[in-house]
């Protein structure tokens, strides 16, 4: 396994993902390879305290026209397979593709497909937000001192519902006490009254959670 974060180069001919390599290469100080990759689009090593690489931490990326289908539901199993789920994620670009289905929606048909197979999930506006979405992920992992699945996928998936990522671990834990997941929360911010409510407890970072969930829905 390479030291530096690998992307792969098939990602160019998928039309949903095709700038992202370039985002990846050109947009920050960290030294992306990009490489054949067979089962999953994105891998960065987890470095110990010692500096060394002892994990990986591996991605792949879909799009809302994925969602549902035998090719989706084929990348997850393998993904899933390669540790177990530990170590993965999966981004999720909220892309409108047609009128007929909200990006939203297949975000939450994601979350009921992966059944056993329970990875999480980072929903993304645009490629532009994927770098530093990936990196919040990363570090966040890196913190941990055994390679793991996350406990809990909405303690993992809340910070990036936001237009500003990562929420704070105080405004993630308030939404996990004031909903019951993620469709209940999807269920409050669409309606006034439980705007009010999240405004109400969560104070001035409910802005960017309220801004991320009404561009993909209409809210009342």
């Amino acid at each position: 396994m390479s030291s530096n974060p690998l992307i792969c180069h098939s990602l160019r001919k998928r039309p949903d993902w095709a700038s992202l390599a370039s985002a990846l290469l050109q947009g920050s100080n960290v030294r992306w390879k990009e490489t054949k990759l067979d089962t999953h689009d994105v891998a960065l090593p987890i470095r110990d305290p010692g500096g060394h690489s002892q994990r990986v931490l591996r991605a792949i990326c879909l799009s809302p026209l994925d969602v549902g289908t035998d090719y989706c539901r084929d990348r997850i199993q393998r993904l899933f397979h390669l540790n177990g789920g530990e170590d993965t994620i999966i981004v999720l670009l909220l892309k409108q593709h047609n009128a007929s289905q909200s990006p939203m929606t297949a975000f939450m048909n994601l979350q009921l497909d992966l059944g056993e197979f329970e990875m999480p999930v980072i929903p993304v506006n645009a490629i532009s937000e994927v770098p530093t979405n990936l990196m919040a992920f990363h570090r966040q992992v890196s913190t941990s001192d055994r390679s793991r699945r996350m406990d809990n996928p909405a303690q993992t998936l809340l910070p990036y519902c936001s237009d500003r990522p990562p929420l704070s671990e105080h405004a993630v834990n308030i939404l996990t006490d004031i909903t019951s997941g993620m469709r209940d929360l999807s269920e409050a911010i669409s309606t006034a009254v439980g705007q009010k409510r999240i405004l109400e407890y969560m104070g001035s970072e409910s802005e960017s959670v309220i801004s991320f969930w009404a561009k993909e829905y209409l809210v009342e």
